[in-house]
């Protein structure tokens, strides 16, 4: 159906223990004083936030800055955790995997947990640091597959799923003949092969497809390569300036085709960016936080999304994208799970895996020990972009 809407180690036996309630409850805080952290203040719970504030990443990373700190605020004007203040340390990995061992090397011993990276590399390059020391790292893209009982957490729905809600939504549209252009780095990679694999679920073909590099210029040999199977439809896994890139050329041919993207691109600066060339249709797969408004999914999600929104929008002027859903529900689920392990940060990892059937912005959350992930289809839906905003079409 189509629908077009706009749009873990016990307590110390003293000062009693309180639950947050949870801050996902409409955000309701209560406070208690528990064990201290492992962070080198023991009057505040540091998280480590990095984010690419810069490079290719940026247009998710500037935006994971102001949800995170969103968050944050929200929780520390509610009482903190455990009676203590929430501080963010933040730190740019300039969109590069080197970077962002570097700044995380910097932050452990300092900090209670990791937040970020935005971009799968960086993310799969910290996590052997953040093993080592034992450290929940809440990765902030999708990209990566965390390992069951590992300390990776990766946010918003799994790629493999977002392709498959893509195609099917395609195949009930009568498509089901695509083309597929990628970059090769591990966000395009990852994008390519969760494509090909849903093609095969939902009776979508492949007709051509080719790769780039996420530095490349030029993609016109590509898009021949990927057109020449007469599809009738184009998938674009790439992000940031690599799409961009990609668009502008599916402009210059004059191929007048479906177009779809990652998620990673649900953010109005990407918007911005491709204003000149967009194709008439063009659909991201998203998650909740993108088509809440147009599903009616109970009163206690509404209360939260709405209450993020409107905060988000009075703070920052501007409607909320990707980069601050994933890292407003990473802060806020880091934090339950700091709560419920009275702060010992080797507890941390437990205390998250046991969350089941929490709302966040994105979706619903319900962690196990193999599955660091936490949400899936029900939580995906369809959105088309034009005229700089993204309007509900189904899911």
């Amino acid at each position: 159906m189509t629908v077009a809407v706009q749009f873990s180690p016990p307590p110390r036996p003293s000062p009693p223990r309180c639950r947050f309630g949870f801050v996902f409850a409409a955000l309701a805080l209560a406070t208690a004083g528990c064990s201290a952290s492992a962070a080198s203040d023991d009057s505040v719970y540091t998280l480590g936030l990095i984010t690419s504030q810069t490079g290719t990443g940026s247009q998710l990373g500037v935006g994971e800055l102001q949800g995170a700190q969103l968050a944050v605020d929200q929780i520390n004007a509610r009482g903190g955790v455990n009676g203590k203040q929430l501080r963010l340390r933040t730190a740019d990995d300039q969109s590069n995997p080197a970077q962002a061992v570097l700044q995380t090397r910097k932050m452990l011993g300092s900090v209670d947990a990791l937040v970020g990276p935005s971009l799968s590399g960086p993310c799969q390059a910290v996590i052997p640091l953040a093993s080592s020391a034992q450290l929940i790292d809440y990765c902030l893209s999708p990209g990566v597959k965390p390992k069951p009982g590992s300390y990776q957490w990766s946010a918003s729905a799994p790629t493999d799923t977002l392709a498959e809600r893509l195609l099917a939504y395609w195949k009930s549209q009568g498509i089901t003949r695509v083309g597929l252009i990628y970059t090769t780095d591990a966000s395009g990679l990852d994008g390519a092969h969760a494509i090909q694999s849903a093609a095969a679920h939902t009776g979508v073909s492949v007709v051509g497809q080719a790769s780039y590099s996420p530095t490349a210029v030029s993609v016109t040999s590509q898009l021949q390569a990927t057109s020449s199977g007469k599809p009738q439809a184009l998938v674009v896994w790439s992000s940031g300036a690599a799409a961009g890139v990609a668009f502008k050329g599916i402009d210059q041919m004059g191929l007048k085709l479906p177009v779809a993207t990652t998620d990673g691109n649900l953010t109005y600066a990407f918007l911005r960016r491709i204003a000149d060339y967009t194709p008439d249709t063009l659909l991201i797969p998203a998650t909740r936080d993108f088509w809440w408004q147009q599903q009616n999914p109970g009163t206690q999600v509404q209360q939260l999304e709405r209450g993020y929104h409107d905060e988000f929008r009075a703070r920052y002027g501007a409607d909320p994208d990707f980069g601050p859903g994933v890292a407003y529900d990473g802060v806020l689920l880091v934090a339950q799970a700091l709560e419920k392990a009275h702060g010992n940060v080797a507890g941390t990892r437990d205390a998250l895996e046991s969350l089941r059937g929490v709302p966040g912005v994105v979706g619903t959350y319900s962690f196990a020990p193999d599955n660091h992930r936490g949400i899936g289809a029900d939580d995906v839906g369809i959105v088309r972009a034009s005229g700089g905003r993204l309007t509900f079409v189904g899911r």
